[in-house]
């Protein structure tokens, strides 16, 4: 059965590439837009976290954090 679909689905006797090429352009964005979402998501987090902290241990949090992201893009 999955080998009928597989030639069917991705045959292009039978699919239309242009619109199968949107349909995974759609996917790759709307999978792009939930990990923003999830950036976001992690950076509120990380605030709510910072917000009980005192003055002091608040910035040496943030200069962590910015650590930890110089390190893990190669800055």
């Amino acid at each position: 059965m999955s080998n009928y679909f597989n030639s069917m689905m991705f045959n292009p006797q039978y699919v239309n590439p242009n619109y199968y090429s949107q349909i995974q352009q759609y996917n790759y964005n709307m999978e792009q837009n939930k990990k923003v979402f999830d950036a976001v998501k992690a950076t509120h987090d990380l605030c709510q976290a910072v917000k009980d902290m005192d003055e002091q241990h608040q910035q040496e949090a943030f200069k962590a954090c910015l650590e930890t992201l110089a390190q893990e893009f190669g800055w």
